[in-house]
């Protein structure tokens, strides 16, 4: 790979996650600054490679294979080495727009790229504030549809009637669910019977 490939690689996996570069090299462990734009070159004017480590890790963090990171540069083919995975937004479910099914093959959505493409995974864009500062206004989702629900687990409960609550699962009753909000902790109960789906955030991008 060439110098420019390499960290359109970079930039390319960051976009995948969700994340800004900076972001990207948080998420691995790195300096924040690691894949600044300014950190490509050096103050004599020459090319700055990122480090092999640096790149281990955001390969590692990301859990894509060196073929797949490789995939990531400039030819119009590098889409089809990627993974992908359905994706929906949050607005499109609250007002009817879309619905989620639990039969994952009915649900007519878009895909994303994302380098798990685990059948049981898919991607909700929170298009909304209304869980800042916890969760800003376009943080992408992975939620798992078949993941083992535990206490402390955060979770999104999607109603019968298209309301989404983003929680933190307690326990669950004969009749209720117990959860305790995001934003402000408050303890509450949801009936069973309200309940659509309710499904385990696995990863958020930030």
């Amino acid at each position: 790979m060439k110098y420019e490939q390499v960290w359109e690689a970079v930039d390319k996996l960051a976009k995948i996650n969700g994340l800004s570069p900076s972001g990207l090299a948080k998420k691995a462990g790195l300096d924040s600054t690691t894949f600044n734009k300014s950190k490509r070159t050096r103050p004599d004017g020459k090319k700055r490679w990122p480090s092999l480590d640096s790149l281990n890790k955001i390969i590692d963090v990301c859990n894509i294979s060196f073929d797949e990171f490789f995939a990531l540069v400039s030819d119009d083919d590098s889409d089809k080495h990627l993974h992908s995975i359905p994706y929906v937004s949050y607005s499109d479910l609250s007002e009817g727009k879309a619905s989620i099914s639990a039969n994952f093959s009915n649900n007519k959505w878009q895909k994303i790229q994302f380098p798990d493409a685990r059948d049981n995974l898919y991607a909700l864009d929170l298009n909304t504030n209304i869980l800042e500062p916890f969760y800003r206004n376009g943080t992408l989702l992975i939620l798992s549809q078949e993941s083992e629900i535990r206490s402390g687990d955060r979770v999104v409960v999607f109603m019968k009637n298209n309301a989404i609550v983003v929680a933190e699962f307690i326990r669950r009753t004969a009749a209720t669910i117990e959860t305790k909000e995001i934003i402000g902790s408050e303890k509450k109960s949801i009936n069973v019977d309200d309940i659509h789906l309710i499904h385990r955030i696995v990863w958020a991008s930030q």
